[in-house]
């Protein structure tokens, strides 16, 4: 027995490299395709499982690397790791609900998501008692659990997918974007209290209405239980949690409480799932939702991919790819789509949406996902629907969040009105804008900005999409900023906007307190002087100057007479040596000059370095000029400065900048390099002593 126990978890590890690496590409081609990632993921099982793939043998493996297993496509230990990964993916999609937003835009949203999930349950069930009948010959009652799960199964909406496509179209806030966004969050409670319902029934075998009625309060009754009891106590529950002090173990700890919940709720006669949705839900509501999210990322990367593949494996190809399979499939997915496209579009003219965003509501709720999925693998792995069905079920999940995406965004592309009648609604919320000087001081301030948000007791998410958001939290308070380099733009309560306002404030004042002491430090030129004293340093792959400067990029007899006239004299060389573009002169001048502004870039021994950061450039481009009568340009020892070496580097895309400057402070240490590149007589000689090095 304990060698067939070490067999199989040799057999487990080996399936789990394998899933790992499938999912990764699945995901990435579908990814580069422009479709959802999840799908990638599910077909990657499809062709790796038991029906396909799986079962053919390989050295070492004679049965193949995924047989069937007791007449199931996976094996107990593999399905356990998708019940954690289930349970992980729940818990998240609780957290990340906005609750603040589901209350405040809840009516209309619980009106459009109530009607979807009664008119897709409804058709759903119908699909499967009229396919069953006239397809494959067999006789279920609306009751019976086949029907009844089919139901389920299309009641879900995929917030993902959908959120996804209003956040890259800017449409996340606009009126239709908001009532999709809670009604899908309204899909998923209500599909998830129908799904302890069925499960109930199914277990009880048990159709009496008194019986059915019974087993609905017991579901709504623990399920409202314990969300009320979760967002209730979510403070005293998060004070609990903040005693393990480390973010990390903070983390850990709220999953190890989902997972006793889930505990729980399956005990209860309940679905698992319930219980993490539940407990996410109750983290949502705490200043650590932030934290959670960011710090269980890794674990949903891991196993979330995990859980789509192995929900593929279960597909058998055969029998979904059969007449009847066919079908039955696409008659329940027309039924999938009519359920959510009518349920909720229909609504939508009831709460002051024209046509237009009707239909923007009906498309939006129909795409499945996640939650589809984990009833389907729920259904099979109870015994209470057929691998036919579950077959039919991820048909119906992959072509609903297939198709309906691009006709989505193209639609959302598009600022056209949606209401009937323009509203005014009152504004809860402020916007804080500060403008920023440039890119540079932006950066710094955000820094201090995030550290003086941290020493407030708050916890600060970062979400890089496609600007970068920051959402910041604690207790009550929930401020989002975003972040550009030519401003800040915060998003509170207008309570909270004098707390904004005080916190820069008092930035800005540490901010000014370091500049000045920045202005009283003596050892500035000393430290210009070090640059040229010695080239040791740390060996790293640098640019080297015959890579950056070619023959066209030197000039031995420069012109100019004054600092500016050398400068713009320099940047026309960048153009005739075809590294700067002519319309980018302007924006490289001033960056120039506002550099040699904040302190000279002429260094010592007749050397001048002018440089920037620029928006001009998109790569490190440099040129090097010769006046051999010298230009004054306040270097640091009071000397004429006779050789310039201008460099630009891109202030968006940072590049190994400074290893350059570094190479070419080396090639100028050499005292007979600088004197053969002043006794060069023309632009050929300059340049064969400048790629010599």
């Amino acid at each position: 027995m304990e060698t067939d126990l070490i067999s199989r978890m040799a057999m487990l590890v080996f399936q789990l490299g394998v899933i790992v690496f499938a999912a990764w590409a699945g995901g990435k081609l579908f990814k580069k395709l422009k479709f959802p990632v999840v799908l990638g993921e599910l077909i990657a099982g499809v062709i790796i499982g038991p029906y396909l793939l799986g079962s053919l043998p390989v050295w070492g493996f004679s049965q193949g690397l995924f047989p069937l297993f007791e007449g199931f496509p996976v094996s107990a230990e593999l399905y356990g790791f998708t019940t954690v990964a289930s349970i992980i993916l729940l818990f998240l999609v609780g957290v990340e609900t906005d609750i603040e937003t589901f209350l405040r835009f809840s009516l209309g949203g619980l009106f459009v998501g109530a009607f979807g999930v009664f008119f897709s349950f409804i058709l759903g069930d119908l699909a499967g008692v009229l396919c069953s009948r006239y397809i494959f010959g067999v006789t279920y009652g609306f009751t019976h659990p086949i029907p009844l799960f089919l139901g389920v199964i299309s009641t879900a909406t995929s917030v993902g997918i959908t959120a996804r496509i209003l956040s890259e179209n800017r449409k996340l806030d606009s009126p239709d974007g908001v009532t999709i966004i809670s009604a899908a969050v309204i899909d998923d409670v209500l599909g998830i209290i129908a799904l302890a319902i069925i499960i109930g029934i199914a277990k009880s075998h048990q159709v009496q209405w008194r019986q059915v009625a019974y087993i609905s309060l017991k579901a709504i009754g623990i399920w409202l239980g314990f969300t009320v009891l979760g967002l209730v106590f979510s403070r005293k529950i998060s004070n609990v949690l903040k005693k393990f002090k480390d973010q990390g173990s903070i983390s850990i700890m709220s999953l190890a409480l989902t997972f006793i919940v889930a505990g729980i709720f399956e005990k209860s006669g309940l679905a698992m799932i319930i219980g993490a949705y539940v407990m996410g839900l109750s983290v949502s509501r705490m200043d650590l939702s932030f934290t959670v999210q960011a710090n269980l990322s890794i674990l949903r990367r891991f196993f979330v991919p995990i859980f789509f593949c192995v929900m593929g494996m279960l597909v058998n190809v055969n029998q979904m790819f059969s007449w009847a399979s066919l079908t039955f499939g696409m008659i329940y997915v027309v039924f999938a789509v009519l359920g959510k496209f009518v349920g909720c579009g229909l609504p939508a003219l009831l709460l002051n949406f024209n046509a237009r965003g009707a239909v923007n509501i009906g498309l939006g709720m129909v795409p499945r996902g996640e939650v589809a999925l984990i009833i389907a693998g729920i259904g099979i792995a109870s015994g209470i629907i057929p691998h036919e069905v579950f077959s039919i079920a991820v048909m119906m999940t992959f072509i609903t969040t297939l198709i309906p995406p691009p006709i989505l965004a193209r639609r959302f592309s598009k600022d056209l009105p949606v209401l009937r009648k323009i509203t005014q609604i009152k504004k809860e919320y402020q916007k804080i804008t500060f403008a920023m000087p440039n890119p540079e001081t932006a950066e710094l301030i955000l820094n201090k900005v995030l550290a003086a948000f941290d020493n407030e007791g708050f916890y600060v998410h970062h979400m890089d999409i496609p600007e970068s958001l920051y959402q910041i939290r604690k207790d009550e308070t929930f401020i989002t900023l975003k972040y550009t380099l030519q401003e800040f733009e915060f998003d509170c309560s207008i309570q909270d906007s004098s707390f904004i306002h005080t916190l820069f404030y008092e930035v800005l004042a540490d901010m000014e307190y370091l500049i000045k002491n920045l202005q009283n430090l003596t050892d500035k030129e000393k430290i210009g002087r070090e640059i040229f004293s010695t080239g040791n340093g740390v060996k790293k792959e640098a640019l080297k100057i015959g890579h950056v400067i070619g023959p066209l990029a030197v000039e031995a007899n420069l012109k100019g007479a004054t600092k500016q006239e050398i400068i713009e004299e320099l940047a026309d060389l960048l153009i005739r040596s075809g590294q700067l573009k002519s319309d980018k002169r302007s924006q490289a001048l001033q960056d120039l000059f506002q550099r040699e502004a904040s302190t000279s870039t002429g260094m010592q021994d007749g050397i001048a370095l002018p440089h920037a950061k620029t928006s001009a450039v998109d790569q490190v481009i440099a040129v090097i000029g010769l006046k051999k009568s010298g230009v004054d340009f306040q270097a640091l020892d009071s000397k004429p400065s006779t050789i310039f070496i201008m460099t630009l580097t891109p202030k968006e895309h940072p590049q190994p900048y400074l290893q350059f400057m570094s190479e070419i402070t080396k090639f100028l240490m050499n005292v007979d390099t600088r004197q053969k590149m002043t006794q060069a007589r023309n632009n050929k000689e300059l340049y064969e002593i400048v790629s010599s090095f």
